[in-house]
């Protein structure tokens, strides 16, 4: 069979399969189209070539988490589903049928290729090579794509006739990990990372989805457990264009927000994260900036000289050179006080990557919120790298804020916190450390301010980025002590804000 046959047989039965269960489909398609957003970082402009769209299904999905600002070339292979979608006249989607793979897509137009359910075929390795061509230079890949490890999915491999009855191609196979990672690296990819993804199942009832999403998250981390996802993530990018930065837009949309914007920072050892951060913040949401304040807490290496580099060319670029005791508690005291803007962005230095994605929190503020929390721990969020451990500790923490405090709470302890200004800097920060994140996250919202918890994606640390210090062991009994502080003076009807604030009403929103 040839590779476009292939295609054409995944396609439609990939199509039927997303038909044969209305339930759980359209969470599953959406939390995929999230996840395309969250892994790319996607800017608007940026060229999307969605493999396989079938009748659109999942490609309305992408329209709308892109927001409609990228271009999607939605690629089909049998010409009565190119119809289909056509008809649909999504925004910003042109519909090719493609019959002759070699020939009906131009090599190096695509920003990213992404698909579901197109790439798990006996003939998977020239379609690795087919999707390099039609990437840019340091353009990238994302599937998602049947788990060979998964019983269901081996069962059928094992068995084919069992395979072709339960509705699969007849060159339909799942995908093993270690063998995709090597076929790809021989196709030319880089940067390959092939990790289980979504464990729940297709047959799953549309009631219990909520529920249970929640905690997929928990299994999908799990060792051993998680190799038994349904799905692989594959991502992959074509070598190339490291020497072409990136075209960056401007992110800044709302005019109720220019200039009124301080980024506060705290830094030990970071020196080289600062860089990288404060351009991405300026390129991005340079209208929105008034301040960056990095908090030196009491570094031993080039994080104060480093800064003032900085300051140089861009006075809004501030240190505040801390003394010891040292602390992420302390750091956010001090920076949230040097502050001056109107509202304060609350960040660590390694988030460059993931400032795209401060523009859903800047979103929240405009909408009138007074405050917007970034969110790990839901289905629309993308964790990348993160230890199994610290999730279940975060997961316990937050049960025992729902169960005593916050029943909705989600993921109220990481510093990534964008509020007005006077709540950060009337409220009272008791813990010295990294506990301090979770006053920030929970005393607000007690307080009877209006927060939203936005979904982010969260990537750890690679080997550029320096070690962080958080210790887990280490600041696990300051997590606990900080909630059960809070709870005492919740029930006292005292929730940690200066005095002087508590007998204001929180003001009117933007």
């Amino acid at each position: 069979m040839t590779l476009a046959h292939n295609l054409r047989e995944m396609e439609s039965h990939r199509e039927a399969y997303w038909l044969r269960y209305p339930s759980s489909s359209p969470f599953k398609l959406r939390w995929r189209a999230v996840t395309v957003r969250h892994c790319f970082h996607v800017l608007p402009g940026e060229s999307i070539l969605e493999l396989g769209a079938g009748s659109g299904l999942w490609t309305e999905h992408l329209s709308s988490v892109l927001r409609g600002e990228n271009p999607i070339t939605a690629a089909v292979f049998n010409p009565d589903l190119a119809e289909q979608v056509a008809e649909k006249s999504i925004g910003n989607v042109t519909v090719v049928h493609v019959d002759d793979p070699s020939a009906d897509l131009p090599a190096e137009s695509f920003d990213y290729v992404v698909g579901t359910g197109i790439l798990c075929h006996d003939q998977y390795d020239q379609n690795l090579a087919w999707i390099r061509r039609l990437l840019k230079p340091g353009g990238q890949m994302l599937f998602f794509e049947a788990n060979h490890l998964n019983p269901q999915v081996a069962l059928k491999d094992w068995f084919r006739p069992l395979g072709r009855w339960s509705g699969n191609a007849s060159c339909q196979l799942g995908l093993r990990r270690y063998d995709l990672m090597k076929i790809a690296s021989n196709a030319g990819f880089s940067h390959i990372d092939v990790i289980p993804f979504d464990i729940i199942h297709g047959r799953t009832p549309r009631s219990l989805i909520p529920f249970l999403e929640s905690k997929a998250v928990l299994f999908e981390h799990m060792p051993f457990v998680r190799q038994f996802c349904g799905t692989l993530y594959v991502w992959a990018k074509r070598p190339g264009s490291e020497d072409q930065p990136r075209r960056v837009p401007s992110l800044a949309n709302h005019d109720s927000l220019v200039g009124k914007v301080s980024v506060v920072i705290p830094c030990h050892n970071e020196e080289m994260n600062i860089p990288r951060l404060a351009d991405a913040l300026r390129s991005m949401y340079d209208r929105y900036i008034h301040e960056i304040v990095i908090v030196n807490d009491n570094s031993q290496d080039r994080t104060a000289e480093v800064t003032r580099e900085l300051a140089k060319s861009d006075p809004r670029i501030k240190l505040v050179n801390r003394t010891p005791p040292g602390g992420v508690g302390h750091a956010l005291r001090d920076g949230y006080a040097a502050a001056s803007g109107d509202f304060i962005l609350s960040m660590d230095c390694d988030f460059a990557q993931i400032v795209p994605e401060l523009r859903d929190m800047f979103d929240a503020i405009a909408e009138g919120y007074e405050g917007a929390i970034g969110s790990r721990f839901s289905h629309d969020s993308v964790l990348l790298n993160y230890p199994f451990f610290k999730i279940v500790c975060n997961r316990g923490f937050h049960a025992l804020v729902k169960l005593l405090l916050l029943p909705r709470a989600r993921d109220l302890s990481n510093n990534l916190k964008l509020y007005r200004a006077d709540i950060l800097k009337n409220l009272v920060i008791e813990e010295a450390h990294f506990a301090a994140n979770a006053e920030t996250g929970l005393k607000p919202i007690l307080a009877g301010y209006r927060i939203k918890e936005v979904p982010i994606s969260w990537i750890n640390r690679t080997s550029d980025m320096g070690r962080s210090s958080f210790r887990i062991l280490k600041v696990a009994p300051n997590y606990l002590m900080a909630l059960l502080r809070t709870l005492g003076r919740a029930w006292r009807g005292r929730v940690g804000l200066r005095q002087s604030d508590s007998s204001v009403a929180p003001s009117a929103p933007v």
